[in-house]
Formats: structure tokens, sequence, C-alpha cells
């Protein structure tokens, strides 16, 4: 019986749970590199990272400027990790906000949040993590002055909310539409060698997407990367005439670069959230990220 050793008094059972969970999660508000005109790094700007015990992490940063390139007002993120004793799990969440961000002044939002929760198995279950992304969202966002104005499809990953059912749905090709870069699986090799070369950001989706176009067990589960804004028509928000050229949720603006928005990765441990990206490859060259959170976890031997 446990908490009894013979020969001693009974012991009462110890009530916490026993289990071998670890947390990851983490959390940055902004992050770049400048490499033309002049070469800057910008490292990342209010970032926390959850230790594999659980707890909690924070950070902020005020009034962050970096001249003729990035700004904001503020970027808060905040990781935790701790015990459900009602539903008898461990879970943790990664979040990070940014207000005014306002980049190169092609790129700017009123607010970027990026949230993502995690679920362990039931205590002494088998499988791996759940998670969801409710509450992700801009608002206000900008591209080179249109309004962009797109709600996440975080009801698609709801319903797809683990890594199991996810890489059975990508084998099954039922996943393709939010696939990162399937939008331009239209394009055939002479137009896709184009692109790559007009915006040196987009090089190497070529390789991306000849791997979305194998079929069945021939399709690789081990990290797959989405968008919940793969729906965007960007003519729809920049009107018909737009300079703008949309591939879903890569947006190609040109003589300036590549503006990449809410991509999401899912791996077996670990599921990552990145709400913006934003590169250039004309004037010049360089860019950087902003809103990102991820999370996971494991058991040794899983």
């Amino acid at each position: 019986m446990q908490g009894y050793r013979p020969g001693r008094k009974k012991m009462p059972i110890c009530p916490r749970h026993s289990s071998q969970w670890m947390y990851q999660g983490s959390a940055y508000g902004f992050a770049g590199e400048v490499e033309r005109p002049f070469r800057h790094v910008i490292p990342s700007q209010a970032a926390t990272v959850l230790g594999v015990h659980g707890g909690r992490g924070q950070d902020r940063v005020e009034n962050f400027k970096v001249e003729g390139v990035v700004s904001f007002d503020s970027a808060s993120v905040e990781v935790g990790g701790s015990f459900d004793d009602c539903h008898h799990r461990h879970t943790s969440y990664a979040s990070s906000t940014v207000e005014n961000f306002n980049m190169l002044n092609v790129v700017t939002a009123d607010k970027i949040v990026s949230r993502i929760a995690i679920y362990s198995p039931k205590l002494n279950e088998p499988g791996g993590y759940t998670f969801n992304v409710i509450g992700s969202h801009f608002d206000n966002l900008r591209i080179a002055g249109h309004k962009v104005d797109v709600k996440l499809a975080t009801h698609i990953f709801r319903e797809h909310d683990s890594h199991e059912k996810i890489a059975n749905a990508h084998k099954q090709a039922r996943f393709d539409q939010w696939l990162l870069g399937s939008k331009l699986g239209g394009l055939n090799n002479k137009e896709l060698e184009k692109l790559e070369d007009d915006y040196h950001a987009l090089g190497g989706m070529s390789q991306v997407v000849e791997a979305w176009k194998q079929t069945g067990n021939k399709r690789s589960t081990d990290n797959l990367s989405f968008s919940l804004l793969n729906h965007i028509k960007i003519e729809d928000h920049a009107g018909k005439d737009t300079d703008l050229i949309g591939y879903g949720s890569i947006i190609c603006i040109p003589k300036f670069g590549v503006v990449r928005l809410a991509e999401i990765t899912v791996g077996k441990h670990c599921v990552s959230l990145n709400m913006l990206r934003v590169d250039m490859c004309s004037t010049g060259t360089g860019g950087g990220g902003a809103g990102g959170a991820s999370g996971g976890g494991t058991m040794p031997g899983h």
C-alpha cells in the first residue's frame, strides 16, 4: 500500500502529484537584424523562458526604437506552468503582446497578441500534449497603408489540437489549404524561381512547396508549418489594382520585401506561433519578427 512502511506507523498518502513531465515555454516581443544599408543586430526585446519544472516568468520593454527601422510603445511577455488538480494534468501558457508597432512605416499595428496554452495528458495516462491558440490576434494591422482585417482561423486548430491529429490530417491532405507556402503551389517552376529571385526572403520556398506535393506516408510529419491567416486574399483589402502580391499569409511588396503572418509550427513535443515576420530584400536587407510564443512538454523516453 502506498505510504505504508513495514514495522512503522502507517503514513498518510502524499497529496502531491507524482510525474516526470517536463515543461517547455518561451515568448518574445521583437527581435531582428539589419544588414543593409547599415549593420545592426536587435536582440530579443521582452523575452522569457519557462523552466522545465514550471513556475512563472515575465518581462516587459517600453518605448523601444531603432531609428528608421522599428518602434513600439511596449512589449510584454509571460509564461507559466503548473499542475491542474481539478483536471489532473499539467498546464502551461506563453503569451506576447506588442502595442503600437511600426516597422519601416510599412507594417504597423495597434496591437499584436500571440497566445498558446498547453495541456499534458491526464496524470499517468499516455499521449502527447494538446494546445490552443485562442486569443491570438491583430488590432488594426496595416500593410503598406492598407488595413488587413481578417480573423485568425483558430477554430481550425481547436479541432486539430495535437501533433497526432494534425499529422494524420496532413498525411490525408486534409490540411493542405493551411500549409505554409501552399498558395505558391499554383506557380510553375519558372514562376517560383522568378519569385525567389525577385524576393530573396523567399529563397528555398520552392523546396518547401515540393515537399508538400508528396502524398500519404511520404509526407514528413516531424515539424509541420501552417498559417492561421492562409485564407487571406490581399486584393480584398488593398483593392484589385493593388501592387501587393498575396499568396495567402505570404504578402510580397514590390521593391521592399515580404511580410508573413501568423505562422504556426507543430512538432511532436512543441508548438510555436510567430504572429509577424518582415523581411526586406530590396532597398534594404534584413528583417525581424514580432509576437512570438511557444510551448509544449514531454515525458522522458517519449
